[in-house]
Order: C-alpha cells, then structure tokens, then sequence
C-alpha cells in the first residue's frame, strides 16, 4: 500500500490504539506506525547487514508483512518489540541467504574508505581478515573447506554435501565445530571489542548472529 508523507505534527496516540486500529485495517494507523518506527528497523537491518541496499528492502519487508498480516495482530503485545524481533530474525534469513552479496559489499564498502584519510582502518581490516585466515588455517581441512564453503561462498549444507561427497550431518557438525573454534580464536587474537563491527567479516557475523 502506498505511504504518505506524514505532517511533522507528532501523534502522541499509544502503539496498543494504533494496533487496534491497524487490526481493523485503518491505513492512517500503519502510516503511524510505520515512520514511528522506520528508522529503528531500519538501523538493526544496517547493524547487521551493513548493506543499506538490503537494510531498506528488510524494512520494507517487516511492514509488508505486518499490513498483510494485520488481522492476526495481537494488540495487547507492543508493537516495537514485535517489529523488532520480525526484523532481527529476517535478517537472519538474509544473512543466510546473502553471504556473498555481503561480503562483497563489506569488502567495496573498506577500499572505499581505506583511502589516505583512513589508514588505521585499512590497517585494522587486514589485520583482522590475516588474524582470520590464519584461525581458519588451524582448522581440519575438511572443516576449513566446509566453513568457506558456507560462509563465504553461500552454499547451502545440501550443495557442500553434494560437493564434498559427505553426509548433510556431518556437514552440519563439522560447520558447528568450525565456527566454535574460530570463535574462540578471534576472541583470543583478535581484541573484538575494539574492532569496529563495519570492520568484521561475514564469516564471523554469520556465526555471531546464530548463538
């Protein structure tokens, strides 16, 4: 449904009266709710996916889904927290779904800004992807085949299956362990806490986002 440019008038009407309402299918009531909570989507989509592309198109998504499915609403639970989860486990599902677009994206998006005027950035990237590398160099072959394949090809379990000629569960399993141990060795090696999350690969953020 299309959405209008709302007045800068503030509407101070509570999100269960605007759920109430959205349920009946009042279109004024989703346009509320949709610029209240607009930007908040929009920047957990960012967070994660670091692809505004794709950040936007997942906002859109959630609101579709909350006009289509707006008879089913419960009124009495709050909007933003059902907006909020709808988004972090959508965006799940496109991660999964995405690794390469992101990937690539993440990798344009650091030679852009690694230029003159960011050193210490592009400094801290390869930094962090050698301290990455070198995590996944202590892996098991297969496993180290399994976790690229996954993470920074996109194959699906069936796909790496197929291409390694081994069982769906042990690609699973074999996964499951790969991301533990990288894990454990970026939280040794790699002072996450003082990499800025733009700066972290698709590998690790898959695996952060499936805890």
């Amino acid at each position: 449904m299309p959405i209008r440019n709302l007045s800068g008038k503030q509407n101070l009407e509570s999100d269960a009266s605007l759920a109430v309402r959205l349920k009946m299918g009042d279109e004024q009531a989703f346009e509320e709710i949709y610029f209240r909570y607009y930007k908040h989507l929009y920047a957990i989509g960012y967070k994660f996916l670091k692809n505004p592309d794709l950040a936007e198109d997942a906002v859109q998504d959630i609101f579709l889904k909350l006009w289509d499915h707006r008879h089913t609403l419960n009124e009495a639970y709050a909007i933003k927290n059902f907006l909020s989860i709808s988004m972090k486990n959508h965006v799940m599902n496109l991660i999964r779904d995405n690794h390469a677009a992101i990937w690539e994206y993440l990798s344009l998006e650091t030679e852009q800004v690694g230029g003159e005027d960011s050193p210490t950035n592009t400094y801290q990237y390869q930094e962090y992807n050698i301290i990455l590398e070198n995590g996944l160099k202590q892996l098991p072959p297969q496993r180290e085949a399994i976790f690229r394949l996954r993470v920074f090809s996109g194959l699906t379990n069936e796909e790496i299956a197929l291409h390694l000629s081994i069982s769906i569960n042990t690609v699973k399993c074999q996964f499951s362990q790969a991301t533990k141990s990288i894990k454990d060795y970026l939280g040794k090696h790699a002072e996450l806490d003082q990499l800025s999350l733009t700066k972290i690969s698709i590998g690790f953020l898959f695996f952060f986002l499936n805890q």
